[in-house]
């Protein structure tokens, strides 16, 4: 008894590696850094989750036998939740939280209950206007954790800005005090992480500043003032 479904599970783990292997198969020609770890078994009867990371992160559902690819908002409607965006929210989260933390610029609560990744633009109205919000976001248990993207296309000199205040001995205050004063501290030229922060920022889909992301990474573009972002945090908990 014990052989037979000993021998039943190797089979099944079998062809489901198969069908894994068939899968990057198809998929090679679109996604040329498919792996297997990108794939996995779905709530959806008959299909494979794919997480794509490369340009941006996208998820879809394939059939086991390869051929047929579902794309877009997949809901399950006894649980009125968004499967897709369960597991984008994880794969955002897993990025953010492997970012090293010496390379952003954080703004701590005192009492610290939430926490945020803000991914900010020095020459940013609404970025700046969020920052000048910082000192009621702390009082409310808001930690803000600055990243850097600078957007070329609608202010050209905001990443070698935002190099020198990376580079600054005290990159808090270089940057409060060019949101604030628009004093741009003197520093040397150093290894800095804006160029890579970019990078990431694309690959999670910002397109504008500020963007901010919640602690399970929800996403919400814009400017919110802090009692409205208090809210969304406390919403998204609940859900």
């Amino acid at each position: 008894m014990i052989k037979s479904l000993l021998f039943l599970f190797l089979l099944y783990v079998n062809s489901a590696y198969a069908n894994i292997e068939e899968i990057i198969d198809r998929l090679l020609p679109y996604f040329p850094s498919i792996s297997a770890e990108q794939i996995n078994e779905s709530q959806l009867d008959g299909f494979y989750e794919v997480t794509i990371t490369e340009p941006w992160i996208e998820v879809m559902y394939i059939s086991s036998d390869a051929r047929y690819v579902l794309q877009g908002t997949v809901t399950d409607l006894v649980s009125m939740s968004n499967l897709s965006a369960i597991r984008i929210n994880a794969t955002r989260k897993q990025i953010l939280d492997n970012i090293d933390e010496n390379t952003k610029i954080v703004f701590k609560a005192v009492n610290e209950e939430y926490i945020v990744h803000v991914f900010t633009d020095v020459d940013c109205p609404y970025c700046a206007k969020l920052h000048n919000n910082m000192a009621e976001m702390n009082a409310l248990g808001i930690t803000v954790k600055y990243l850097a993207s600078p957007l070329e296309q609608l202010h050209p000199q905001a990443q070698s800005a935002m190099e020198k205040i990376w580079c600054a001995d005290n990159r808090n205050l270089a940057l409060h005090d060019y949101k604030t004063k628009r004093i741009l501290p003197v520093s040397e030229d150093c290894e800095n992480p804006v160029a890579q922060q970019l990078a990431i920022s694309k690959q999670l889909g910002v397109n504008g500043t500020p963007s901010i992301f919640l602690d399970d990474g929800t996403n919400i573009p814009g400017y919110k003032d802090p009692e409205e972002l208090l809210q969304n945090i406390k919403q998204t908990l609940a859900q």
